[in-house]
């Protein structure tokens, strides 16, 4: 959409709000806080939040406030894990380069200052945050606001029966890759939640006869269309079936372009730092998009059959070696055997790193009701882990 067809549709639309736009209210500055918020209030008339949204926020609040307060000691930690490598490297240095105590002072004190100085100031606003988990859990300030601004304006649960139904759909859409909600798959806990609340939504929507427009984070191929990256707007199967059921249009927008036309349209102060906090939260919700919840067994299950093909890959190589000393002087066959050698070598390092990373995940995942939730990078890893998971439920649900 155009700038002026966002600012019409902010008045015109029943503007619908995900719980990824109310979480990341735990996880800006106070000042940016503020102005999101003054922001939403400034089209209350218009807001409309789905039972579902409603019912996720209040799951996941305190740990919105943990991941941003985590964030700070990770970056405290991560800043003296660098240190302590760059000061290894100088003491390699020193010693190899035969420098006197003297002379190897003086090379790592400008690092330890700097190191010091940059940990201090992430400290300090550390101090500025305002939300502590027991805030959250006694006093929540921003828990006050939103069922202030919020009230009269959360949609009714689905009656039992049609949970049920919502529930079975959604497994259906998840199988079929259909949207919305497939991309959840992977989730131990709540996978139905994106599919919930559309439905909620689209109820709402055939009640009257106002657009749609959806402000919500959650940039996932599930929800929006997206090519080389840029996002073309929703789904159209999205789309289509909110023209089907309620007769009216759909749009979708993230939070940071809603507070954009918000700065520019209204009265509301919004400045350019809390616009690119926005933005900020929105890329580092991508990034927990792909945390996974795991059972420490299914990790502990993997480790094990990691180090086993490993173990295997070890004597495949030792098995190769031993063929290349055999090979003599034969150049076809020295090209075959080097050629298996580094592909098995290759296979080793992959094995040995994604290793590595899992203990690494281990040691620092967050834990949730016993699950540890994993942030992985490594696409091999995560697909590995998320089949795991995938029989896992598929085992349990058999049993039961």
């Amino acid at each position: 959409m155009a700038k002026d067809e966002i600012s019409r549709a902010l008045q015109e639309s029943l503007v619908v709000i995900d719980s990824s736009v109310l979480l990341d209210l735990y996880r800006v500055t106070p000042a940016a806080r503020k102005e999101m918020i003054d922001s939403l209030i400034s089209i209350e008339g218009n807001l409309w939040l789905p039972h579902q949204v409603a019912l996720e926020f209040h799951r996941n609040r305190v740990e919105a406030a943990r991941d941003q307060l985590s964030f700070y000691d990770e970056t405290c930690k991560s800043l003296e894990t660098a240190q302590n490598q760059a000061l290894q490297r100088l003491n390699e240095f020193a010693n190899r380069s035969a420098l006197d105590s003297e002379e190897k002072k003086r090379l790592k004190e400008p690092l330890e200052r700097a190191f010091g100085v940059a940990i201090q100031r992430v400290k300090s606003h550390q101090g500025v945050f305002d939300l502590t988990i027991g805030r959250v859990l006694n006093d929540d300030p921003v828990l006050k606001i939103l069922a202030k601004l919020f009230e009269g304006k959360v949609g009714l649960p689905l009656p039992e029966a049609e949970y049920a139904k919502a529930q079975a759909e959604a497994a259906r859409r998840r199988d079929g890759r259909i949207p919305p909600g497939y991309k959840d798959r992977a989730k131990r806990t709540n996978p139905d939640g994106d599919y919930l609340w559309w439905e909620q939504t689209l109820i709402k929507a055939a009640e009257g006869d106002r657009s749609i427009l959806i402000v919500s984070n959650d940039e996932k191929e599930d929800w929006i269309n997206k090519r080389i990256d840029f996002s073309l707007g929703p789904r159209e199967e999205l789309v289509e079936e909110m023209r089907q059921r309620a007769d009216v249009s759909l749009r979708i927008i993230n939070f940071a372009t809603f507070l954009e036309a918000v700065r520019v349209d209204s009265p509301v102060s919004v400045s350019r730092e809390t616009v690119s906090q926005a933005n900020i939260a929105r890329r580092q919700g991508e990034k927990r998009s792909r945390r996974i919840y795991v059972s420490r067994d299914i990790v502990e299950e993997y480790e094990s059959y990691a180090l086993h093909v490993l173990a295997v890959r070890e004597g495949e190589l030792r098995e190769k070696i031993a063929e290349q000393s055999e090979a003599g002087d034969d150049p076809d066959m020295k090209e075959v055997l080097d050629a298996q050698v580094a592909g098995i070598r290759f296979a080793i390092d992959m094995c040995r790193s994604q290793l590595i990373e899992l203990r690494e995940l281990i040691e620092r995942a967050p834990r949730l009701q016993g699950d540890l939730a994993l942030q992985i990078e490594d696409d091999s890893l995560r697909r590995a882990l998320v089949e795991r998971v995938h029989q896992e439920k598929k085992r349990l649900a058999g049993s039961s």
